[in-house]
């Protein structure tokens, strides 16, 4: 599954070419020998603003360059609080984004000399609705989907042990990631518990239909994981019921927040400052020490206590979300938010 920050790269990048000349490079080497003068890139070298994504060396490499030639570098919050931003910021780019109210309160405090914005990220409306056709799944009612890339911080591995909980429902993972080895075997363990099950080499991937999985005997269908493409995902969050992601504190956004929530799913999230924002707190209400509902979902404070977030699973599962969802997604509208970032960078441009 490609990373936030790809996804992130296109659709801003689709948008602000309307109006600015922009070049996409996946090396800064790519334009030492280039004598074309792009007014924005993201990622390399040679232009009026630089805006680099992979942080370090990069960043490092794009500061010297805007010294030397008077171009602006943008750097944005991608790597989430803590060493990697703390590097960016120190790099004293002319214009840092915060992609969260956090993010931005943190930056301030690691370097206050620098104009320090902050911009959420977007979602496609277009690309991300009810009207799309669902997936044909061969899992059991209700469904709740995850979409990370299996590594520590997803706390994917909280999800199955809180689904395994609940008397009924089945849980579909997107991604795939250095975990998935040890995701499957506790999914089929706790969800499917047989050894006759696909193993890691056998999982579908997005050439195989789902529905051909093959059914447990034993035991209800509760568990899959699908490697698919960006583009695809949204047929298969429409063929789900509840969207959740308990990811750590130090996660920098969480576009598929944005995405699910675009498909008009509830969503069962951390109960942290980033994830209030997101799934809207100002209609929050306090459920137990550990949970509380949200605008378009469910918080909970500590996803490692499984009954918890099993009882948030089931919560989410049986109440009537109306369009909240949804509405919650169109604040995140692509369409404007990119107006924010034309605007910031048509002043740096001057």
């Amino acid at each position: 599954m490609e990373r936030g920050v790809e996804n992130y790269v296109k659709e801003l990048a689709s948008r602000l070419g309307k109006n600015h000349h922009i070049e996409i490079l996946t090396s800064a080497w790519q334009l030492l020998g280039n004598q074309k003068r792009p007014r924005l890139a993201t990622g390399g070298l040679g232009l009026t603003i630089i805006y680099p994504l992979n942080g370090y060396w990069q960043t490092f490499g794009c500061r010297l360059y805007a010294w030397l030639t008077g171009a602006k570098l943008v750097v944005g919050g991608h790597a989430g609080i803590g060493r990697d931003d703390r590097w960016n910021l120190y790099m004293f780019p002319d214009l840092y984004i915060a992609f969260s109210r956090k993010g931005y309160e943190w930056a301030k405090k690691v370097n206050p000399f620098i104009k320090i914005v902050k911009i959420y990220h977007g979602v496609n409306l277009e690309k991300f609705n009810q009207n799309v056709k669902p997936a044909d799944l061969n899992l059991d009612r209700p469904r709740f989907v995850t979409a990370a890339n299996l590594v520590p911080y997803k706390r994917v591995e909280e999800t199955i042990k809180a689904v395994a909980k609940l008397k009924k429902g089945s849980l579909l993972i997107l991604g795939d990631g250095p975990l998935e080895k040890e995701i499957d075997e506790l999914g089929n363990q706790l969800l499917n518990n047989s050894s006759s099950r696909a193993k890691r080499g056998d999982l579908i991937d997005n050439e195989i239909a789902a529905s051909q999985t093959p059914r447990n005997d034993n035991k209800q269908n509760r568990y899959l994981r699908l490697k698919v493409p960006h583009n695809e995902m949204v047929k298969y969050l429409n063929a789900c019921d509840v969207f959740t992601l308990v990811s750590e504190e130090s996660e920098a956004f969480g576009l598929v927040y944005l995405e699910a929530m675009a498909c008009n799913l509830p969503v069962v999230g951390t109960d942290d400052q980033l994830r209030r924002e997101l799934i809207g707190d100002h209609a929050a209400i306090r459920l137990s020490a550990e949970s509380r509902r949200a605008s378009a979902g469910v918080l909970v404070k500590n996803p490692e206590n499984s009954m918890e977030y099993a009882d948030a699973l089931e919560l989410a599962a049986n109440t009537d979300w109306g369009d909240k969802p949804v509405n919650q997604a169109r604040k995140f509208n692509w369409e404007v938010i990119v107006q924010r970032y034309s605007s910031i960078f048509s002043q740096l441009e001057i």
